[in-house]
């Protein structure tokens, strides 16, 4: 009985679908909301309509065309390795490498591709973690790379939305970076103060720049580090529901999805209710 009513639940959690497994018309109408990290062999049959994922230039094209398929948004993330000198995930940040990353997207995504799939591509981040000395080889990214390399994707890839994976604060140290950007990010955890402040404050500072935000949680680390637990249904629960209702945000889009985190009933039920109130709102571009 119990195995019965699990089936029933999950049921009326899944989008409707086709009998060839893919959505039919009108299933994920709303507000873009999902995580990082999501299986892409559950773009059809879960309930997230968007994923951020890190995509090879070999396959990008295919990813797309399955996220289409499946009425998901995507932001895409490019491999570390194609961005750093050495060619290795935690090599130095190199511009001229990331510049050859993107002649790579814009020959399998020519500019007619990406105005057939502009309402799939949600956008694409340059790079992340900028800060972060380990990430990269010992040296931070600086605004100025990220602007260079901005305006060369411009040209190269034009309609793509771009974008940085962190808060506009961080732009505002740069405004030339601003105009080459169509969008910025606020992913709270509760080190970072009360979470309508953080939204609130991140979202001024983007509509200064000209910016969209896409606002999330950290679900996976929610608390006080990087090593933090997730976050409980009840947090997930509240601060989602003040990103994903946020009139300031584009998309709601958290890091990340965990096998064994997304197992527990509780927190498939806390989703629930976040992805509902995300087809209870009208899609959003995050294009400035």
């Amino acid at each position: 009985m119990l195995r019965l009513s699990f089936v029933i639940a999950l049921a009326f959690a899944l989008p409707a679908m086709s009998q060839e497994g893919e959505r039919t018309p009108g299933g994920r109408d709303g507000f873009a909301a999902g995580l990082s990290t999501w299986p892409t062999d559950s773009y059809c049959t879960g309930p997230m309509s968007a994923a951020m994922q890190q995509v090879d230039p070999r396959v990008v094209l295919k990813r797309v065309q399955h996220a289409a398929r499946c009425d998901v948004r995507l932001v895409l993330v490019p491999p570390r390795r194609l961005l750093t000198y050495n060619g290795r995930a935690s090599g130095e940040f190199s511009v001229d490498s990331a510049k050859r990353f993107t002649d790579l997207y814009a020959a399998e995504l020519p500019p007619d591709t990406i105005r057939k799939y502009q309402r799939t591509i949600l956008g694409l981040n340059l790079a992340d973690d900028y800060g972060c000395l380990h990430c990269w080889g010992g040296k931070k990214i600086t605004q100025e790379q990220i602007a260079e390399w901005a305006s060369y994707a411009r040209a190269r890839l034009p309609g793509m939305p771009l974008g940085v994976r962190v808060t506009p604060n961080w732009v505002a140290d740069h405004p030339p970076l601003a105009q080459q950007l169509d969008y910025a990010w606020a992913q709270y955890a509760t080190r970072k103060g009360e979470p309508q402040e953080y939204f609130d404050k991140s979202d001024v500072i983007a509509r200064s720049l000209g910016l969209k935000m896409i606002m999330g949680v950290n679900v996976q680390n929610c608390y006080d580090g990087n090593k933090s637990p997730p976050c409980s249904p009840e947090d997930l629960a509240r601060f989602g529901t003040i990103a994903v209702r946020h009139p300031g945000s584009c998309a709601f889009v958290s890091w990340r999805y965990n096998e064994s985190t997304w197992a527990r009933s509780e927190i498939r039920a806390a989703w629930e209710g976040l992805l509902s109130e995300a087809r209870a709102r009208k899609a959003e571009d995050c294009r400035r």
